[in-house]
């Protein structure tokens, strides 16, 4: 189904693999702190929470939209959506096996988790943790690897003008030093 608002030709003449790049990097920077989703995504995407793909999914439409002004939900052609094909597929190369998440080195993972699981879910889920019903952290585990999103922690602690509570600060501290970050 084709608009008749010309959109949709519009963003077919424009689209390109700079495009799409762009498209990707702004998500990217949008999910600073939410990193793990992007790799619980695309990683085991039979596995994954929908709510995760759900989100995920809105972030790529709000991407496009934002930087070519095209609403694929109001387009609705199917050469519109290979635009999205195309960042999904991008993001998929870039996150599947971890992206800029840290791998944790081994040995050193029982200690990270231990800190993992005294973060506030907030903090834990910039950390790449995923937040279960019951509130406990589930960490960022690719391939038996644990993983952490350090851009997520930093991003944490700035947050309210830095103001984070001690305790909390303390813990991301340890933790960063336990990644060799610190």
């Amino acid at each position: 189904m084709d608009d008749d608002s010309g959109w949709n030709d519009l963003l077919l003449r424009l689209w390109s693999e700079d495009v799409r790049d762009a498209v990707v990097e702004r998500i990217e920077e949008a999910t600073v702190g939410r990193r793990g989703w992007l790799v619980r995504v695309f990683a085991a995407p039979e596995a994954v929470r929908g709510e995760l793909t759900e989100t995920v999914h809105a972030l790529v439409l709000a991407a496009i939209r934002d930087e070519t002004g095209a609403d694929l939900d109001v387009l609705g052609s199917q050469a519109a959506w290979e635009c999205y094909e195309e960042v999904w597929e991008e993001l998929s190369r870039r996150w599947s096996g971890g992206g800029r998440t840290r791998l944790v080195e081994l040995g050193r993972e029982p200690a990270v988790v231990r800190l993992l699981a005294v973060l506030p879910a907030e903090a834990a889920v910039c950390a790449g943790a995923d937040v279960r019903a019951d509130g406990t952290a589930e960490p960022l585990w690719l391939q038996g690897r644990l993983r952490v999103d350090v851009d997520g922690l930093r991003a944490y602690l700035q947050l309210d003008g830095g103001r984070a509570p001690s305790a909390v600060y303390d813990t991301i501290q340890a933790l960063l030093g336990a990644l060799g970050d610190g």
